[in-house]
C-alpha cells in the first residue's frame, strides 16, 4: 500500500495515508453535516453542522489510528518490528516485520485493536451522555459524541469477524494454532473463513442495491476487497510454507553486474540496455561503493527528452530502502522485507559487504515453479 501522505511517526513507527483517505474523510464530512446532524437538530446554522462535522471525522479517524497504532505497539512488545502504519481506504495496515512466534503473541496482536475500539466507544458514549446531561440534549455536539461512539462499536465489532484479514480472522487462526499446533494450517482455515464472510457481504450488499439503493455497493466492495485480501493471504502462505528451509543461495542471481550510477539515462538506454536480458541494474559510484538499484521500470518513466540530462542514481531507489540480505538467509524471512521494498528485489552481500547477488520475485517465481515440477515427475514416477 503506498503511502502517499506521510503523517510523521509514533514510537520510531513511520505513518503516512493512502490519497484515497482525503475521499473517505471528505465523504464522512459530508454525510455529517448535510444528513446526520441536521436530521438530529434541523435548526442550526449550516456552519455549525460543518465546523462540528469536520471536528468529528478529525476524531474518528483518530479512532482508526489508535485501533491501527495499538496492533503495532503489541506487535513491538512482543519482538515483531513494525515498519510502517498506513491508512486507506478501508482503514489501516501495519506491516510487521516477521509472524508471532506463539499463539498467544498473535492473539494479543489482533485482539488488542478490537478492544481499543470498544473502549473508545465507550468514553464517546460517556462523554455524549454526561453533555446530554448538561445542555438538556439540545447540543449538537451529544449528536456527534453519540455517532462517534457508534461507529467506534461498529469498527470493534466487524473488525472481530471470524475471518482473514480482518482482526477476528487473526483471533481464529491463533486459536486453530494453539489446538493444532500447525500454523499454516491455521492460517489457511482463516483465510478460508475470510472468503465465506467475503461472500455473504457481496451477497448482502447486491440483495440491498437491487431493493434499496446505492448504498448497498459499499458491501459489495468491501466484501470485494475482504475476499481479494484472503486470497492474497493464502497465496502469501502458501509461498513462505513452500520455501520453507530454502536460503537466499538457493534462489538468487549469483554474480550480477554493477553499473555506473552518474551515467546519463540517455546513454544507458542508448549503447548499453540492448545488451542485457535482465532488469536490474545495482549502481556504484567512482569508489565501486553501492549507491542504490535501479530498474527497467524505472528507466522507462524517464522522459525521452530528459534523458540526456537524468543520471541512472536520479531514477534509483536508494540503498536504504532496498532489503539487502546474505546468502545464508531463509526466504520466507526476506520475503516479508521483499514485499515492503518499492520495486520488490533485494540485494545479497558477503560479509565484506560485496555485492554477490539479487534476489527478485522472477527468481522465487522460478524457483516455486522448479519445485512444482520435481514435485510432478516423482508423483509420475511412484505412479
Amino acid at each position: 500500500m503506498n503511502q502517499n501522505i506521510r503523517l510523521g511517526k509514533v514510537a520510531g513507527i513511520p505513518v503516512g495515508a493512502n490519497w484515497s483517505m482525503i475521499i473517505i474523510f471528505y465523504l464522512v464530512t459530508w454525510e455529517l453535516a448535510v444528513l446526520i446532524l441536521p436530521a438530529d437538530h434541523p435548526h442550526e446554522a449550516s456552519a455549525t453542522y460543518w465546523i462540528i462535522a469536520v471536528a468529528t471525522a478529525a476524531l474518528f479517524f483518530t479512532s482508526l489510528f489508535a485501533h491501527e497504532v495499538s496492533h503495532a505497539l503489541v506487535a513491538e512488545r512482543n519482538g515483531i518490528g513494525v515498519r510502517r502504519i498506513t491508512f486507506w481506504l478501508f482503514g489501516g495496515v501495519s506491516e510487521l516485520e516477521s509472524e508471532a512466534l506463539t499463539p498467544q503473541a498473535d492473539f494479543r496482536i489482533a485482539i488488542v485493536g478490537p478492544i481499543t475500539s470498544f473502549l473508545l466507544a465507550g468514553f464517546y458514549g460517556g462523554a455524549g451522555f454526561i453533555l446530554h446531561r448538561l445542555s438538556s440534549g439540545s447540543d449538537v455536539m451529544v449528536s456527534a459524541l453519540g455517532w462517534l461512539a457508534w461507529m467506534n462499536l461498529l469498527l470493534g465489532g466487524f473488525n472481530l469477524i471470524p475471518g482473514a484479514p480482518l482482526d477476528g480472522g487473526r483471533v481464529l487462526r491463533a486459536a486453530l494454532w494453539r489446538r493444532s499446533g500447525d500454523r499454516t494450517r491455521a492460517a489457511i482455515s482463516a483465510t478460508h473463513a475470510g472468503r465465506v464472510v467475503a461472500y455473504v457481504l457481496v451477497t448482502l450488499g447486491t440483495i440491498e442495491f437491487l431493493a434499496v439503493g446505492i448504498a448497498g455497493l459499499w458491501f459489495v466492495f468491501l466484501g470485494w476487497f475482504l475476499l481479494s485480501a484472503a486470497h492474497a493471504e493464502e497465496s502469501s502462505v502458501v509461498l513462505r510454507t513452500s520455501l520453507a528451509g530454502v536460503q537466499v543461495r538457493d534462489i538468487m542471481t549469483a554474480g550480477p553486474m554493477t553499473f555506473d550510477s552518474s551515467t546519463s539515462v540517455a546513454d544507458f538506454v542508448d549503447h548499453q540496455l540492448h545488451l542485457y536480458r535482465f532488469g536490474s541494474f545495482p549502481l556504484v559510484g567512482a569508489d565501486g561503493q553501492l549507491l542504490g538499484l535501479t530498474t527497467m521500470g524505472r528507466i522507462r518513466e524517464v522522459r525521452a527528452s530528459e534523458r540526456p540530462s537524468t543520471r541512472l542514481i536520479d531514477v534509483a531507489c536508494p540503498l536504504t530502502e532496498v532489503p539487502t540480505t546474505s546468502p545464508n538467509e531463509a526466504i520466507p524471512e526476506l520475503l516479508q522485507r521483499m514485499q515492503s521494498s518499492p520495486d520488490g528485489r533485494a540485494l545479497v552481500t558477503d560479509d565484506a559487504g560485496r555485492l554477490v547477488g539479487i534476489v527478485s520475485p522472477s527468481d522465487i517465481a522460478r524457483y516455486v515453479q522448479l519445485c512444482m515440477i520435481r514435485s510432478q515427475s516423482r508423483s509420475m514416477r511412484r505412479g
